[in-house]
């Protein structure tokens, strides 16, 4: 699209654990130096989302067949399911209509077709932005339909053309120069003509600006490489600043393993043996034994598109109709969740699922893509971002461990108590509950063991919110209970949430006393009007609250995310999620008011102490680029900032001290720009400095 994330320009791949990446590569000045105000309210949108912010760093819904309406009207699903983007069908006019396969003989190279017209798009793109969902077109340039009569005038002489009689009957699949030039049941346009190469280029400029993010190309391996003498690639892709990727199918001919790494300088490719393999072992009761296919051949797994199925084994081959949506998700679940690589997840378009009688401009079926499996190993995806992975067969499961993060386990076989290898040691040790059934696992430096659900998936992770569903509370008898300076209280003023009740969980990490979710009961009190509960035994824990019914629009915060520092003294959560120090006020009997002096109230403070009426400002510590005021600085505080910054979120008192790391009395873009560059290790002179403010 042509709007960037500026304050994402100079990153290096980083994640939050929400999963918002607040990051992108810098594909060309031009491109990092576009700012907008819009771009910074798509960063937001995605971020509420918990999307990455590029389509490399997570998974794409394939809207087979879909008009372009409809996968408009499905944004927020797609999105709430963790997608990071949706590719279309083929969108250039195309030579008959129907069956869906007419949709890959194309007539001409720009957008509009019986899916949808060029306004169609543009009105995709910009909605898409709103949730932060990227929008990735499938384009046919291998070849244009048998009859030429309708194509462009410039494309029809005989130089665009390879007319060598080799045809996908006769070719030699071993011979990469015969891939190149056969035509695979349509006439193969001369990818080596420089006319051709301009049509093609300028398809790409449209889309882009039109808001296309990326492209997938059609029959990549059959278009030639440098190397071979050919320049499509470069001149296709270079310079756009969109993601690209092949559609590869088993072997490019020749050095397989050279080409792929040669295709990848320019794109991403898919790898449909390990992809279908995967799924054909999970069909058949196991798991695959190796960690992927051309990147087990040195290509870059960052490099990699995987999926459970695709069109071509639904549709043409007709491998994984037999496959039903258990088997579907397993084998999704098994490559979505990998570091680097992207993961594609087609929408079946139900009971037309023949090759001559599927037909396109059909809305699929999307229960399945939206299932709370799917949904949770997207949202696992986005939230470990680029952390290292580990890939292990244990015990007859697929384990997938993220470096200090979390774990994917895939059954091979039913559901049921697994107890298997901890990949690496990656998956940081603790108590997790799974995120689709709700059960417990329990990781250790070398093992993960608990009980997989019936979708015979178990998605566990966040390396700070590790909870402890234990009847028994108090896990740590040695737990410090005393208290200088009186009581540590947790307070919540529900005057602006009008929650029904208000429930404060409260833990901390890796051992002490964790409360069993919900948590303690709130109680409210009469003089002050706040909710309020103890927590002397975990003063220096995490607090987090909720209504008690499980209900995402209120709790806070949200799930997957960290606790809330309670830092050894008494808090409060004011309005706008602003969390901070609590004063509370001692009373004794000669402090009450009199009944002519109902307004008097006492603390601890002396009478020298107290502010004057002009001087009612008190100083705190603050911690500068904190604005969470969680004790720490990271990419969660310079997300909220950014929200602060579009005014999607508040920060006051603390917060905004600390959020406003330039001191210029306003939370802007600049700041949560400034936060970020601390995070990946640029000196600050302000940020994880400690000042005493005025608030």
């Amino acid at each position: 699209m042509n709007l960037k994330r500026t304050v994402c320009a100079i990153l290096a791949a980083s994640m939050l654990t929400t999963g918002v990446v607040l990051t992108q590569s810098t594909a060309s000045a031009a491109e990092s130096n576009q700012t907008s105000g819009a771009a910074v309210t798509e960063e937001v949108s995605a971020a509420s989302y918990g999307l990455a912010s590029e389509i490399k760093n997570g998974n794409i819904l394939h809207c087979l067949n879909w008009k372009i309406s409809d996968i408009t009207a499905e944004l927020p699903n797609i999105a709430a399911a963790g997608f990071t983007a949706v590719q279309t069908s083929p969108i250039q006019a195309h030579d008959s209509s129907g069956n869906w396969y007419w949709l890959y003989q194309p007539i001409n190279f720009w957008p509009g077709s019986d899916l949808g017209s060029e306004q169609d798009l543009k009105d995709l793109c910009s909605e898409a932005d709103k949730y932060g969902v990227k929008v990735v077109v499938d384009v046919v340039a291998n070849h244009l339909a048998g009859n030429h009569s309708n194509i462009p005038d410039e494309l029809k002489g005989d130089d665009c053309w390879h007319n060598y009689g080799i045809t996908d009957q006769n070719c030699d699949w071993n011979d990469r120069w015969q891939v190149t030039v056969c035509a695979i049941g349509m006439p193969d346009l001369n990818s080596e003509n420089s006319t051709v190469q301009k049509f093609v280029r300028n398809y790409v400029d449209q889309l882009k600006a039109d808001g296309v993010d990326g492209i997938r190309w059609d029959a990549a391996k059959h278009i030639a490489l440098p190397s071979e003498g050919c320049q499509f690639w470069p001149a296709v892709t270079e310079g756009t600043g969109m993601y690209h990727y092949g559609e590869i199918l088993d072997s490019p001919g020749g050095n397989g393993a050279e080409v792929i790494k040669e295709c990848t300088k320019y794109m991403s490719i898919t790898d449909n043996r390990y992809s279908n393999g995967m799924r054909e072992n999970i069909k058949n009761g196991t798991v695959s034994d190796g960690f992927g296919g051309w990147s087990a051949d040195g290509v870059s797994a960052a490099c990699m598109v995987y999926w459970a199925e695709s069109h071509d084994t639904y549709y043409n081959h007709q491998e994984s109709q037999e496959c039903n949506t258990y088997i579907i998700n397993k084998a999704y679940a098994a490559i979505a969740c990998r570091n680097g690589s992207q993961a594609l997840y087609m929408s079946r378009q139900g009971s037309n699922n023949q090759h001559g009688t599927a037909v396109y401009g059909v809305k699929g079926e999307t229960a399945a893509a939206f299932s709370k499996e799917v949904t949770a190993v997207n949202h696992f995806r986005n939230a470990m971002g680029t952390k290292k992975d580990w890939y292990v067969k244990s015990n007859n499961c697929a384990v997938i461990t993220r470096e200090g993060g979390g774990a994917v386990i895939v059954k091979g076989d039913g559901s049921g108590h697994v107890e298997v290898e901890n990949g690496g040691g990656y998956a940081k040790e603790g108590t997790y509950k799974d995120e689709i059934s709700g059960n417990t696992f329990t990781v250790t430096k070398t093992t993960i063991s608990g009980d997989i659900g019936d979708t015979g998936i178990a998605v566990i992770y966040d390396s700070s919110d590790i909870i402890d569903t234990n009847t028994d509370t108090n896990t740590d008898t040695s737990t410090d209970t005393s208290t200088s300076g009186g009581s540590v209280n947790i307070y919540f003023d529900n005057s602006s949430y009008n929650w029904d009740n208000v429930y404060c969980y409260v833990y901390t990490t890796p051992s002490g006393e964790n409360k069993k979710w919900p948590g303690v009961k709130m109680e409210k009190d009469a003089a002050t009007g706040l909710y309020k509960c103890n927590a002397d035994s975990v003063k220096t824990g995490n607090a987090m609250f909720s209504d008690g019914n499980n209900d995402d629009s209120k709790r806070y915060p949200a799930d997957q995310q960290p606790g809330l520092a309670i830092g050894g003294s008494s808090k409060i959560l004011k309005a706008n999620y602003v969390w901070e120090d609590y004063k509370e006020e001692v009373k004794t009997e000669s402090d009450k008011p009199s009944e002519t002096d109902t307004q008097t109230t006492t603390d601890t403070q002396t009478a020298s102490d107290k502010p004057s009426e002009t001087d009612t400002n008190k100083e705190i510590s603050v911690l500068m680029g904190d604005a969470n005021q969680d004790g720490k600085i990271n990419l969660r505080d310079a997300s909220l900032t950014l929200k602060a910054a579009v005014n999607k979120a508040k920060l006051e008192g603390a917060a905004f001290v600390a959020g406003d790391v330039d001191s210029n009395e306003k939370i802007t873009a600049a700041d949560s720009l400034e936060i970020q560059r601390y995070d990946i290790g640029y000196p600050s002179n302000v940020i994880g400095t400690t000042v005493k403010k005025a608030v």
